[in-house]
């Protein structure tokens, strides 16, 4: 397989070391700006990060094609500074941070937990009571969508749902891991978010959603979305 290097302008997804694992874990977003050797700034992350998090060490992950693959790589790193003011190539100054990696970028397959926002079209959807749910994420480890305040879900709950790739039909269990609600004020303030982890029961069905999560990164890849 050909060397993978970054480039300026590179979309990067970002995960603490100590939340690989983890199916809640935060992903952060960012931009690389400038690298050098084992240097490289990147933008501010999204959500953003203060001086407390430096000398966390992190995984940095990105998208890019290599022999006609779409492949995500990723490459072990170290936060290692905030930059108050630095100059992008527009003039402006804007904050930014440096990180310093350890090891060239490297095939990772950890879409077990990597979670994609679903487009607004696609093959994928997911019922909970016979009825589609406006599904905003999606990982081969759980899901999160939006579902009417006027049914209680509580952590730690089973639901059993149903999940449609293609053609295909899945009954897969699941486990509520958290519930938030909007604001009264808000325009959808009778909808709650509910995040669920899938609990492994099929290895068709993980091989199915991993596929069609890799099938949503390229389309978003393609359109300058990701």
């Amino acid at each position: 397989m050909q060397t993978i290097q970054l480039k300026a302008g590179i979309s990067l997804d970002i995960i603490f070391e100590n939340e690989i694992a983890k199916s809640n874990a935060h992903y952060l977003k960012a931009v690389v700006y400038d690298y050098e050797n084992d240097l490289i700034t990147i933008s501010q992350t999204s959500p953003a990060l203060n001086r407390s998090f430096l000398d966390r060490r992190i995984l940095i992950t990105f998208l890019a094609s290599t022999e006609g693959r779409v492949l995500r790589f990723g490459f072990p790193a170290r936060l290692i500074d905030l930059i108050a003011t630095y100059q992008i190539a527009s003039g402006n100054a804007v904050e930014a941070l440096q990180v310093k990696k350890y090891a060239d970028p490297e095939p990772v397959d950890f879409r077990m937990y990597f979670r994609v926002r679903m487009p607004s079209q696609s093959d994928l959807s997911l019922f909970l009571k016979e009825e589609k749910v406006n599904l905003m994420d999606i990982s081969i480890g759980g899901a999160k969508f939006t579902y009417p305040k006027n049914y209680t879900f509580r952590p730690a709950d089973l639901v059993k749902c149903t999940l449609i790739i293609g053609s295909t039909i899945f009954n897969v269990n699941a486990k509520v891991r958290s519930v938030t609600t909007s604001r009264e004020e808000a325009a959808n303030r009778n909808l709650q978010y509910v995040s669920v982890e899938f609990i492994p029961e099929n290895k068709k069905l993980e091989a199915s959603l991993s596929k069609a999560i890799l099938d949503i990164e390229r389309e978003l890849l393609s359109e300058g979305k990701f």
